[in-house]
């Protein structure tokens, strides 16, 4: 699993093309919300571009560490077994499990975020899982699209959105 603790490590596993384009402009979008010095109002991912990452790595925001600011680090993964790090809550299940939490492959469970990422054309090829574990927020984990049928993105997507119905 790929981990990413602040937006400049970010740009550099893209240079390095050991993450898309999308999944920078997934959390530029956020950086671009934090940084004191105001640049644009974005309201889609989509609409950032290479001129705006260049503005946002020049601003002292890209260094801070995404555990401070965000509650937790970003990750990628990149196989199946990477899956067994992204935890949920499900109280009955961390009692019957000795206070281990459940994980993706586990169980549908509902996220405070679980959703795919659009794609400026055709399907979206990530998802992605967060769980607020504290008063900042909590990790972000981004799921390729082949990893989706072991990480029952389907269910936790009915789930998530079944929570904020009822």
């Amino acid at each position: 699993m790929l981990k990413i603790q602040n937006f400049t490590e970010a740009y550099q596993q893209y240079k390095q093309h050991k993450i898309s384009f999308r999944l920078l402009q997934d959390q530029a979008a956020v950086m671009l919300g934090l940084c004191q010095k105001p640049h644009l109002s974005v309201t889609n991912p989509l609409e950032i571009t290479q001129a705006d990452i260049d503005w946002l790595m020049q601003q002292a925001e890209t260094t801070q560490d995404y555990a401070e600011v965000l509650g937790g680090a970003v990750y990628v993964c990149e196989n199946a077994d990477d899956l067994l790090a992204i935890h949920g809550c499900d109280f009955e299940w961390a009692e019957a499990h000795d206070g281990n939490w459940p994980n993706v492959t586990d169980m549908p469970m509902s996220w405070d975020a679980c959703d795919y990422l659009d794609e400026a054309t055709g399907d979206p090829q990530w998802i992605t899982f967060l769980l607020c574990w504290n008063n900042a927020g909590g990790p972000v984990y981004y799921v390729p699209k082949e990893l989706w049928g072991q990480a029952r993105t389907t269910e936790h997507i009915e789930a998530t959105t079944h929570s904020i119905i009822t």
